[in-house]
């Protein structure tokens, strides 16, 4: 394994420092696009960590079940309220929207949400691609995605044991490139979750491969103290519904103001503007 001490490669100047957070390193920044080079270098360098942590596995699954079992209960009235509100929304539409994505080691699972969307909207694509996601969001839609009341029925996946309370999101079957590098990078060891490691830096914005890369560092990292991070971080972000593309004019405001802080014209930065980074190689 990749000792603590940096380990400088010439030919690329990337540091690689395994006792600094992804996050932290100097000039990684969740949005951005890098060189090809970049991400087969990393990947390259990448080691996956061989613990087993039975302790933090056998807690972590205790704390799902009785936590999304013990949410079931107490929010079931909520769960009434939002159903009856969506069928007289759109009465011609189901109350919960099913779909197949990737979980733990590339299983494919049923991944449960309250509909928020037209039956007309495209059904197998992510959100942050689509053209205008808000024309397609119904009024009742449009108040649970502001406060992700959308992915409470994934309380049911965490109480069955296909999802996780923290853990990688899981993606769409038609976001192969993301998948594909998450499988590579040993992410998809963990059960996918409702909130995660990417989904505070940036959701919807934080670029494909930098959304893999912190996947598979949450996967070496994982721990029951990086989860209560995680945790609240996440209520944090939803309440600034950071990165949420479910709003075409928040979305637009972003991107302009991502560009005026970071001054970039092209979508991908020559390795010279990551020099001297400190992109890590988790443990």
């Amino acid at each position: 394994m990749i000792q603590a001490e940096e380990k400088q490669n010439d030919q690329y100047d990337l540091k690689f420092n395994s006792k600094l957070e992804l996050i932290k390193n100097k000039n990684f920044i969740p949005t951005y696009k890098y060189s090809d080079e970049t991400y087969d270098q990393y990947k390259n360098d990448f080691v996956k960590s061989t613990k087993k942590r039975w302790f933090f596995k056998f807690v972590k699954r205790s704390f799902d079940f009785l936590v999304s079992l013990l949410a079931l209960i107490l929010l079931s009235p909520i769960f009434l309220i939002f159903a009856i509100a969506i069928k007289i929304d759109d009465p011609h539409g189901p109350v919960f929207f099913k779909q197949k994505r990737m979980g733990k080691n590339g299983k494919i699972f049923n991944c449960y949400k309250f509909r928020s969307m037209k039956t007309s909207a495209p059904r197998d694509m992510a959100t942050s691609i689509m053209e205008n996601p808000s024309s397609y969001l119904t009024r009742v839609g449009k108040f649970m995605r502001k406060l992700s009341i959308d992915e409470l029925p994934q309380l049911w996946c965490c109480f069955i044991g296909t999802m996780s309370i923290i853990g990688p999101r899981p993606l769409v079957l038609t976001e192969e490139n993301c998948n594909n590098m998450r499988l590579e990078l040993g992410a998809f060891r963990m059960r996918p979750g409702i909130t995660g490691y990417a989904q505070i830096h940036g959701r919807d914005d934080v670029y494909y491969k930098n959304k893999a890369l912190l996947d598979a560092e949450y996967a070496n990292r994982a721990s029951i103290w990086f989860d209560v991070k995680i945790f609240f971080q996440s209520i944090f972000v939803v309440l600034k519904r950071d990165g949420n593309h479910d709003d075409a004019k928040k979305a637009k405001k972003g991107k302009k103001l991502k560009k005026k802080e970071h001054k970039i014209k092209k979508e991908e930065i020559p390795l010279e503007i990551i020099e001297d980074a400190n992109i890590e190689s988790p443990v």
